[in-house]
């Protein structure tokens, strides 16, 4: 450990809690650093904002935390391209607001900031974290364009572009989203970048039959309508529509929307605050916190078994992906959801708790397995990075 610290100085070592954390200055800096590790055989976890540690088991061994905090700022902007290009350390929330704060072009990050305002682009990125507007804009997999990154060996790479439109060799930057830091470290994102609507307008179906909420969703889902989030809320009983456009645009699709339920209006402040909620909601209460998603035929029985394990849930409607958050950490109430979704044909992923990352992670297929240890070892030999 001497020696990494060596390498960055001794204002770049700290500690947490016994366990070192390295800060380096640059991406040139994460080379040497991983580089070094993998020499001398440490393991090291990468962090960036730190606000979904959680959402990984606890790791098996770690000898220092890597930490992307010093890897901020915008790199390069190019408004006529809608591009962006910013170090992985960067708060979203201070992208966003260099973004939202350029009135002349009027545009936006469409990724959403899961994790409150310390969340950082790169963990965004390692998480796969999405939220609401994922209905429309997708997951952070549909934005990134591009990324550089070090493997866990110290080699420095670039993947993609800064163009939208790109064929530069392999996409390992999708790859590298959701590897929760375990293949490369992040240092640099390419984004897309998309206009800020003239006009948006949030409405609501309140209802606790979970008929009338299949059947709203149904109707929807088959009409059109472009909704930017179209998020469920229970058993609260609440379907969010929310829908960004021209003023025009708006009204005729809050017109239609108005044909399939008898739906109220929020204002403005009502609707973004609902959008922040949302957000907030996988880090609310103190149970565990599951991510689910099933096919869109089976969401009633979702909500139905989530309300029979006493949970939570906030998704999105016709993609029928989302979080679901239990009132404690009991070992059969997280079994018994489990179990439920995969009977369903469903995936989940564990957010929050020690227990529920063992209960709701499943052995990889075979297949799966050998493709997964291969990237590994393409990517990080030595296992530096856990």
């Amino acid at each position: 450990m001497a020696d990494l610290a060596g390498i960055l100085g001794a204002d770049r070592l700290s500690d947490e809690c016994g366990t070192p954390i390295l800060t380096p200055r640059d991406a040139a800096e994460v080379s040497t650093l991983l580089e070094a590790a993998s020499k001398t055989g440490l393991a090291l976890v990468v962090r960036g904002g730190g606000t979904k540690t959680n959402w990984r088991p606890e790791p098996t061994r770690c000898d220092a935390i890597l930490s992307t905090a010093a890897l901020v700022g915008i790199v390069d902007r190019q408004p006529g391209d809608m591009t962006l290009v910013a170090q992985a350390g960067t708060p979203l929330a201070a992208l966003q607001a260099a973004v939202t704060g350029d009135a002349t072009h009027h545009q936006r990050l469409m990724l959403d900031g899961v994790g409150g305002e310390h969340a950082t682009l790169g963990g965004i990125l390692a998480t796969r974290a999405a939220g609401p507007r994922r209905q429309r804009y997708g997951t952070p997999r549909d934005i990134v364009i591009g990324a550089r990154y070090v493997t866990g060996d110290g080699l420095a790479a670039k993947t993609g572009g800064t163009v939208v439109k790109n064929v530069a060799g392999y996409d390992v930057a999708k790859l590298l989203i959701g590897s929760q830091g375990s293949l490369a470290v992040i240092t640099e994102v390419s984004l897309k970048l998309h206009p800020v609507p003239d006009a948006a307008r949030t409405v609501i179906l309140q209802t606790t039959a979970v008929a009338a909420v299949t059947d709203f969703v149904a109707a929807v889902r088959t009409a059109p309508i472009t909704a930017t989030v179209f998020d469920v809320r229970w058993p609260d009983g609440v379907v969010a529509v929310r829908i960004e456009s021209t003023p025009d645009g708006a009204a005729a699709q809050i017109d239609l929307l108005g044909g399939f339920a008898a739906l109220e209006e929020l204002s403005s402040e009502a609707g973004n605050a609902l959008l922040e909620e949302h957000l907030a909601f996988p880090f609310s209460g103190a149970g565990a916190v599951l991510g689910v998603g099933v096919r869109p035929e089976h969401l009633g029985t979702l909500l139905t078994a989530i309300a029979a394990a006493g949970g939570l849930f906030v998704g999105r409607a016709t993609l029928v992906a989302g979080d679901i958050v239990l009132p404690d950490l009991d070992p059969e109430r997280i079994t018994q959801l489990v179990q439920a979704v995969r009977d369903m044909g469903g995936n989940v992923q564990a957010r929050r708790g020690v227990e529920t990352h063992r209960l709701a992670t499943g052995a990889a297929a075979p297949g799966v397995a050998s493709v997964e240890a291969a990237i590994k070892q393409q990517l990080d030999p030595a296992g530096v990075l856990v």
